[in-house]
């Protein structure tokens, strides 16, 4: 409603505009200056016969002096030009006529133009794709079964936005915004995401361990530290969470601490059943963490001890 009514007064802004010197009205120059000079002629005719008229009464040559001032009086009454008002009335009539039928002109030639190549055809692509909102909630449902595609988690991501715009408050939708992007490789976007849910709801370990997750895997140091702490957050709130104890034991194999991600993994091992399928990767690392210390320990004792 508000995008029509300042099409409206756009329109008639630039129709006042352009079309404004139509009210006004013209006036010959050539016309005016001719009727101009008459008057003052007539004028001085005038006065002049007055003269003659008063000279020749005093010298009592005339007998009839203010019949001939009446006459010469009525004279220079019926030269006077004509009012124009009727045409200058006229020319406004017409003006306004020329002033509408302009502006009809401009709206109708703006509509068609805004039709044939506005925005709106976009506007109501994205107004469909927000009202489908609802189907994707579900479509996630099954995601395990029936994943969705490529085009569907771009409609998903946008419908995801237009709510946020919305309600930006909501910090699930901000979580399920920054997994669509993972999911299609907008990593920006997804860390803008899960920032946001993170913000909106500290106490969430699931907001927190996915932006910590991609914090880990940013290339600035910065961003690595902020994610450690994030994750220490985690299990000091959830000593048994395996995906946090995951995240942290692979962050200290990456800065080279063998120890503590050794130590890491344990914890990760000793909640796992006998049974779990990741028991026999767990274990892996800790050997590969332990055989990584005993270097780093060898390299550090012939650095400390000179050869013989």
């Amino acid at each position: 409603m508000s995008f029509w009514l300042s099409v409206t007064v756009l329109t008639l802004v630039v129709a006042l505009i352009c079309f404004y010197p139509l009210f006004k009205t013209v006036k010959p120059i050539r016309t005016a200056a001719h009727a101009v000079k008459r008057d003052e002629l007539n004028k001085a005719l005038y006065f002049q016969r007055l003269a003659e008229i008063e000279r020749d009464e005093a010298q009592g040559l005339l007998v009839n002096a203010e019949q001939l001032k009446t006459e010469l009086q009525q004279a220079l009454l019926e030269d006077i030009p004509a009012t124009t008002k009727p045409q200058s009335m006229a020319q406004k009539s017409y003006g306004r006529l020329w002033f509408v039928s302009g502006l009809l002109t401009l709206g109708i030639l703006s509509t068609i133009t805004y039709l044939s190549v506005g925005s709106w055809q976009a506007e109501a692509m994205l107004e469909k794709t927000y009202q489908k909102l609802p189907h994707f909630y579900e479509r996630l449902k099954d995601e395990q079964n029936n994943p969705l595609t490529e085009s569907e988690l771009q409609q998903f991501s946008t419908a995801l936005r237009l709510h946020l715009q919305k309600s930006p408050q909501d910090a699930k939708s901000w979580w399920l915004l920054g997994q669509v992007a993972m999911n299609t490789d907008k990593a920006q976007l997804a860390l803008d995401s899960y920032a946001r849910a993170n913000k909106l709801e500290p106490d969430n370990n699931e907001y927190k361990l996915s932006y910590a997750r991609i914090l880990m895997f940013s290339e600035d140091p910065t961003d690595k530290s902020q994610g450690d702490n994030l994750l220490k957050e985690v299990i000091r709130q959830d000593h048994s969470n395996l995906e946090a104890l995951g995240l942290l034991a692979f962050r200290y194999f990456e800065v080279e601490d063998y120890k503590m991600a050794a130590v890491t993994w344990s914890m990760m091992l000793r909640l796992l059943g006998d049974d779990d399928p990741r028991k026999a990767l767990i274990e892996r690392s800790i050997h590969s963490a332990r055989a990584s210390q005993e270097a780093q320990d060898a390299e550090k004792h012939e650095q400390l001890v000179p050869k013989q």
